[in-house]
């Protein structure tokens, strides 16, 4: 949680979101974690479905196979994205 806290992952499932380039794209394997304040994407599990990531500054894309899937900006020591 990027405070050293653990909470309790109560579910696993499959989220389905409209993404940058304006196809659906599903993530399979998402956990829903109990008292979470936050929707996290882990970069490795996205890393290990076929995605790849590139950045510049503040800007950091999120693509798979040329496309970009979404974009996040970087917030503190965080990336942000509203997908």
């Amino acid at each position: 949680m990027g405070n050293s806290a653990t909470n309790k992952v109560i579910g696993e499932g499959i989220i389905k979101f409209h993404s940058y380039d304006g196809c659906i794209t599903t993530l399979q394997g998402v956990r829903h974690v109990l008292k979470s304040s936050y929707n996290l994407i882990s970069l490795e599990a996205l890393h290990r479905k076929g995605f790849n990531f590139s950045s510049e500054g503040d800007l950091m894309k999120v693509f798979k196979k040329a496309h970009v899937k979404f974009q996040a900006e970087r917030v503190s020591n965080i990336y942000s994205c509203e997908i």
